[in-house]
């Protein structure tokens, strides 16, 4: 077995101040607040939870709901790393937050989820930079009416805290999925994570370099039968 050791994160000594990407992405569509959910109980949702294979049409309201229930910001803190540390239903090493959702509509344009906002952003870009990962997908397996979800990972905000940072945005990574998963359960829809992480396509998003994919999941609602 080959195994990449990716070493010990810790703290750095000294942070360094990191400049955010700067999305090209305009757009903003403004998504449903929930309110009066009616959820099973925890210990319901966890035995039933399976990854499934089959994809409906989304509402705006659910997708609105699993995003409000998984990325939103609840808490912005300081801004001395170059972008404020924030908290969402998630854990992330530091509160930092590296990873951005990308989500692909059924007329194949892909918007970025504004957690600041709890909206949409289209990227004009994304559609063709995007177009081979979407053949990817498909290999994997057919969404057929789903959305496909991709998990972008900014690692140079985890490293200005943190040496040996990848292992913490890979964890991040895996932490986010797992709860979305839990909370797709919650909300009655289907979700399956995928193998690939969205490679080479998904840096190419931005020409300095600074984003990298780390994951690709498929979400829908159940298919009538």
């Amino acid at each position: 077995m080959t195994w990449i050791d990716l070493g010990n994160p810790s703290p750095r000594v000294d942070f360094s101040v990191w400049q955010p990407v700067e999305w090209d992405a305009h757009i903003v569509e403004l998504l449903a607040v929930p309110f009066d959910l009616n959820l099973p109980r925890f210990h319901e949702v966890v035995t039933s939870r399976r990854s499934q294979r089959s994809f409906g049409t989304l509402t705006s309201n659910q997708l609105a709901y699993f995003l409000w229930l998984t990325c939103r910001i609840t808490t912005s803190g300081t801004d001395c790393l170059g972008f404020p540390i924030t908290q969402r239903p998630t854990p992330s090493a530091g509160a930092i937050h590296p990873i951005h959702i990308l989500i692909e509509n059924e007329r194949s344009v892909w918007s970025r989820y504004v957690p600041e906002s709890h909206g949409l952003a289209q990227i004009d870009q994304a559609s063709s930079l995007l177009r081979d990962l979407c053949r990817k997908v498909r290999e994997v397996l057919d969404p057929q009416l789903g959305t496909t979800l991709l998990f972008v990972a900014e690692p140079g905000k985890t490293a200005s805290k943190y040496d040996y940072a990848a292992s913490l945005v890979w964890r991040d990574a895996g932490i986010l999925i797992g709860h979305m998963a839990l909370v797709a359960e919650s909300l009655r829809l289907n979700f399956c994570p995928l193998g690939i992480t969205g490679e080479p396509w998904a840096s190419e998003l931005n020409e300095q370099g600074k984003l990298v994919g780390v994951g690709v999941a498929l979400l829908g609602s159940k298919p009538v039968f």
